[in-house]
């Protein structure tokens, strides 16, 4: 029985690939990492961000490289986005841009992974009983 394409959801996102210059190191990463950080939370907070963090094996995979899921209008809009990254201004990585069109999945609870407070809109799980 063919799969009813139409039906799919198809929504377009940008993938950034972050990749480290050669030579960068822990270190390198560590010292505008804080900045880094408020950047991504401020596009988390504008909407922006699907998805984002650091790659943690494969090949290639040092310091700096990572992924970021963006919800913009254009490629372009992303790539604008991706060239204010901290990192990026200080040299330390390059990026691509990708095309992604969502297919399939299921997303059912909105749940941020940021560590701001509360008050900011974030979604948190109550503490259980006898817990702060």
């Amino acid at each position: 029985m063919p799969v009813e394409r139409s039906a799919m959801l198809g929504a377009q996102l940008w993938v950034v690939r972050w990749s480290p210059r050669e030579g960068v190191t822990a270190a390198d990463v560590e010292a505008p990492l804080d900045a880094h950080l408020e950047w991504m939370l401020g596009l988390e907070d504008a909407g922006h961000v699907v998805a984002s963090g650091p790659l943690t094996s494969g090949p290639g995979v040092t310091p700096g490289a990572g992924l970021t899921v963006l919800r913009t209008s254009t490629e372009q809009d992303a790539a604008a986005l991706a060239a204010q990254d901290p990192f990026v201004a200080k040299g330390l990585r390059t990026f691509d841009v990708l095309g992604w069109r969502v297919m399939e999945g299921a997303l059912t609870l909105r749940v941020s992974c940021s560590t701001r407070s509360p008050g900011r809109g974030s979604t948190r799980a109550p503490s259980a009983p006898g817990r702060a």
